[in-house]
């Protein structure tokens, strides 16, 4: 355990080192900076940058406000160098993104406009090579189908563009459309795909003959003068432009990103902000002394019409997307890997905003917007999800669970091998239904590996990992990879523990990560609906994978779960029932005597069966847990802030649970309290029923106290169901009342948050609510199993303390004569009164070959007398010895054959060696004239239906055969007929006494005084 612990302390260490420092770059820099905004305005623009910065992990971005053809507001805000603590300034470069995509529409339109091509020319006009295919059939694509986006080129093919710096990397580029399928028919469907504009490019060089970065700086950046506008990096001065980065580990971290050339026409201009806002006041019509064509930046600005607009109303131009919004609205987004930009400007108000940043933020465009909103005099509360964030979130989350699983496998692998080489675990031969039930879990496990290969595939429209390394978080990397190895990690260590058995093995690591398993299956099912009810057909078949993936994760979890869990918990009741039998058999007489009559049989039987149902409780429990889990994870991806308030509604439900659920275990103690004191009246209405049977008016009253006993039983029962149902019923009400604060209350609290994201969060929560009843029913179920666990501990604690220690003295054979004597023994009975009874002190001796009587008067102590020198009691003073040796009670007893008053007969010779004295037994037998009555076979008695005086002849023939030094009869004539009773002092006891038996005989038949060598009168508890 203490090994586990450091390893828990060198885990907590290593995530400490990742996640800290987690610093804020969210501060002005008063460089360059520009200002005509009132000091109101100004105040809520840089509070609210600064907060979304903060929020966004940004470390450093630089914005531009235009009015006209001024420019009101120019600053940069955190570093463009993190680690040199360098600031952005206006001058600060970076990458735009998907805003290059407006300069190289400017360029195929200057192009249209000096009568090289026509926007609706067929692109095979200029790459005649470039053939695609539309349901199996050739089709042909405009080049206004590539500047609107409906040329059909599906998304996912971003994925293809290759890592390149050469001077042909565009031509590489489109190459890599050759033949492919189009998801719609050209100029049909509006479909984002960014590789539009790098087969634009293309056509741009085909058409000019020069490269696309030399036409662009020659006819769109020089006639603009955006001098400080580049399309490569290598004619930048280095300290000017910004270092890029990704989030990584929950701050950002410097990111040198791979090349992408042949996607620069899309994607990869470089700027700043003094150049952005000469870029504004172009687009708005104010061109200063920019030499360029004012129709073609409003045919770069016209909408396409051809189709319906966008669910958000919006409609695509030339690298900008076209918003009715009050007198019109123009913007664009621009995302790299490792740099982001957002561009928006109201024509008709002519005020305009660019915002460039050195990380890839979804926050850079909730900043230009914010801002819009704030110099128009509103509030922008929209709710923002980014996606970065949020996978670095979740790579996190799957880090740590993978690490630690892991890390406990490897602990329990090595603990394993260990067992191994020890061989306290051996190879255990497997059959051909075995074999077979390896090579499908195999094969189940290559499947699931490949669903999580396929995660990018399915989800993303058929992204692959490689692109998904290259502009999500570092994170997710490290997170796949320890994913995979915990996975197999987890099957190989289950290979061996099934090649490898132990004996009574309890494989708790399985159990807890098969819990997770089902779990997450189960929460997967759920999401993966949610998931399918808002996309599209083609998106509904990719998910419909992993929900079957999440139906076979669920089943196949709970069928091992349970199988294994099933065998654990019947191993625990078994050992748990042995350990108390086990320790009631060590533990001495006196000490059992003051067990509580029911108590023994009510936890064998009531608590350990109690226990035995602990499985369904575990499975239940904890598969809800992590599905509620899981469910709560993706709540918080949809909004973080509607998950906070759930949590406290549902901590708030906990607690008033919680409270209920006290209450119901106080009363549920109570019940199981009275229910030992109903099986005490049951042994003795078993015990008692003769003399019950006797006496009316006894049977009456005997009814009468167990029938009050059975109802306050019943009554306080009840109250104990009554209270787990009021849990449960407490428990549902506050979960409907949790779904209504969320349909109902949280709108007005988060006025951000969307219709859609409500209405997912309904219906997960609707979903969720059986994994909560689920742990509703697990939590009183899970009562009943810890007080039936509590009794038994209870009772294993009152049994080991009084069970018998190991003696230390030496164990010795009686050979001949023996010699038992008393010395000064006393024996004192403790009933919390002070008038205690007490036996002794006495001294006697004991010899073989004599027969010695013990009696006395009800009370005068000669049944404990008889108890003390067979050593069922030990002397609370004084001591035995035998043979000179002093000897503990346990060694005494060894020495004993006795038939007591209240003997119990057993169904089987237990402790004798019957093999071999079939002939003595029948001798004996037919000596006690029992040999019509009973049969032995295999040491098994064929009936013990007999008489009581029967039942003793049965018993002494027990002792007969155990053939011990002393034999001890406790009033045994008492019970027997006068032929057996004179049998019993005239021939049986001489018999024994000739035999050098000690006899020792507790009896009130003074007429046979005459045959004994001694007699103890017993008085008082004095002789």
């Amino acid at each position: 355990m203490k090994k586990i612990n450091k390893l828990f302390v060198m885990f907590s260490v290593f995530l400490c080192v990742i996640l800290l420092p987690l610093s804020s770059y969210a501060f002005g820099n008063g460089t360059d900076e520009i200002n005509y905004l009132s000091d109101n305005d100004k105040e809520k623009v840089e509070k609210f940058i600064e907060k979304q910065m903060d929020k966004g992990k940004i470390p450093g971005m630089s914005i531009v406000i235009v009015e006209g053809d001024q420019t009101v507001y120019q600053k940069g805000f955190g570093y463009s160098d993190i680690e040199s603590k360098s600031p952005v300034t206006s001058n600060t470069l970076f990458e735009i993104g998907s805003n290059s995509k407006a300069f190289t529409a400017l360029g195929i339109l200057n192009l249209q406009d000096s009568g090289l091509l026509h926007i609706d020319d067929k692109v095979t006009k200029y790459i005649p090579w470039l053939k695609v295919t539309y349901q199996g059939e050739e089709a042909s694509i405009t080049i206004r189908d590539l500047l609107h986006h409906t040329s059909g080129i599906p998304f996912k093919t971003i994925d293809k563009i290759p890592v390149s710096n050469n001077n042909n990397a565009i031509e590489e580029t489109v190459k890599t459309l050759i033949n492919i399928e189009l998801d719609s028919k050209p100029g049909d469907i509006f479909q984002y795909a960014t590789i539009n504009y790098d087969v634009l490019g293309l056509v741009i060089e085909k058409v000019t003959g020069a490269s696309y970065e030399k036409y662009i700086e020659e006819n769109v950046l020089k006639p603009m003068h955006l001098n400080n506008t580049y399309l490569f990096r290598e004619t930048i001065n280095n300290e000017d432009m910004a270092q890029g980065y990704k989030i990584g580990f929950l701050k950002p971290r410097l990111y040198d990103a791979p090349v992408y050339r042949g996607n620069k026409p899309a994607g990869y201009i470089i700027s700043n902000a003094e150049d952005m806002a000469k870029w504004l006041k172009i687009q708005m019509g104010f061109y200063g002394n920019a030499d360029i064509n004012e129709n073609i930046i409003k045919e770069s600005q016209n909408p396409n019409r051809r189709i319906p607009p966008l669910e958000d109303g919006s409609s695509y131009a030339g690298g900008w997307f076209i918003h009715q919004i009050g007198g019109g609205e123009i913007s664009h987004g621009g995302n790299n890997p490792n740099y982001s930009s957002s561009i928006l400007f109201r024509p008709e108000e002519q005020v305009g905003i660019a915002v460039l940043s050195n990380i890839n933020s979804e926050y850079v465009s909730v900043i230009t917007k914010g801002v819009n909103e704030i110099l128009q005099g509103r509030e922008y509360n929209q709710d923002t999800k980014d996606l970065n964030q949020s996978v670095d979130t979740i790579s996190i989350l799957i880090i740590c669970i993978s690490s630690l699983i892991i890390i406990t496998t490897l602990y329990f692998m090595f603990i394993t091998v260990i067992q191994i080489v020890n061989k306290e675990r051996r190879f255990s031969k497997r059959g051909n239904k075995d074999i077979v039930k390896v090579i499908f879990s195999f094969l189940f496990m290559l499947g699931l590996s490949y669903c999580i290969y396929l995660i990018p595939y399915i989800l993303y429209g058929a992204l692959s990992w490689g692109f998904v390394f290259v502009w999500l978080p570092s994170g997710i990397k490290i997170a796949l990879y320890l994913v995979y190895i915990c996975i197999w990690l987890v099957y190989i260590f289950f290979l061996i523990t099934s090649f490898y058995k132990k004996k009574d093995d309890k494989p708790f690591l399985m159990l807890s990560i098969l819990s997770i398993v089902s779990g997450f299956g189960n929460a997967l099912i759920i999401i993966t609906i949610n998931m399918a009810i808002n996309s599209s057909n083609s998106m509904k078949i990719n998910l419909l994978v992993y929900f079957i993936l999440g139906i076979i994760l669920y089943v196949y979890g709970q069928k091992i779960m349970r199988t294994k869990l099933i065998k654990v918990t019947n191993g625990i009741v078994y050992s748990k029932r042995m350990e108390i039998v086990k320790n009631l058999l060590k533990g001495p007489y006196n000490k059992f005597e003051e067990i509580e009559k029911g108590r023994i049989e009510s936890t064998l039987n009531n608590d350990t069966e109690t226990i035995s149902g602990i499985a369904d409780i575990i499975i239940a429990g904890v598969t809800s847990a992590i599905t509620l889990i899981c469910c709560f994870i993706y709540l918080g991806y949809i909004n973080i802030y509607a998950l906070l308030l759930s949590i406290i509604v549902i901590l708030l439900i906990s607690s008033i649970y919680y409270f209920a659920g006290r209450y119901a275990n106080k009363v549920g103690e109570e019940a199981r309290d009275i229910q030992n004191i109903f099986f005490k009246f049951i042994s003795d209405l078993i015990g008692g029923y003769k003399e019950l049977s006797l006496n009316k008016k006894r049977k009456k009253d005997f009814e009468e106290d167990m029938e009050k006993s059975c109802d306050n039983y019943r009554v306080k029962r009840s109250q104990a169901s009554f209270a787990f149902a009021n849990m449960f019923v407490i428990g549902e009400l506050l979960f409907t009342l949790a779904i209504g604060a969320v349909a109902f209350i949280f709108p007005f609290i988060l006025k951000n948050l969307e219709s859609t994201s409500m209405t997912s969060y309904v219906f997960i929560l609707l979903y969720m609510t059986g994994p909560v009843h689920g742990i509703l029913n697990t939590i009183p179920n899970a009562i009943e199993a810890k007080i039936s666990f509590n009794r038994i501990n209870d009772l294993l604690k009152q049994i080991s303390h009084s069970s018998f220690k190991k003696s230390d003295e030496k164990q010795f054979d009686i050979e001949g004569n023996i010699t038992l004597k008393l010395n000064e023994v006393e024996y004192e009975y403790h009933d919390n009164d002070e008038n205690n009874f007490k036996v002794g002190p006495i001294s006697y001796e004991f010899n073989s070959g004599e027969i010695v009587f013990i009696t006395g008067g009800n009370g005068s102590g000669k049944s404990t007398l008889a108890k003390l020198i067979t050593g069922l009691y030990v002397p609370s003073k004084g001591y035995i010895t035998l043979n000179n040796n002093k000897i503990s009670g346990d060694t005494l007893s060894e020495n004993y054959s006795a038939v007591f008053s209240d003997f119990y007969l057993f169904n089987k010779l237990y402790g004798i060696d019957y093999k071999g004295k079939e002939e003595e037994i029948e001798r004996y037998l037919r000596l006690l004239q029992l040999d019509t009555k009973v049969e032995i076979e295999d040491g098994d008695f064929n009936t013990t239906k007999l008489s009581t005086g029967q039942k003793k002849r049965l018993a002494l023939l027990v002792t007969y055969l155990e053939d011990r030094p002393v034999y001890l009869f406790d009033e045994w004539a008492a019970d027997q007929d006068p032929e057996f009773r004179l049998f019993f002092y005239d021939t049986l006891l001489p018999d024994l006494k000739q035999r050098e038996k000690c006899v020792i005989a507790v009896t009130h038949d003074d007429r046979y005084f005459n045959l004994a060598d001694k007699i103890i009168k017993m008085e008082m508890g004095k002789c």
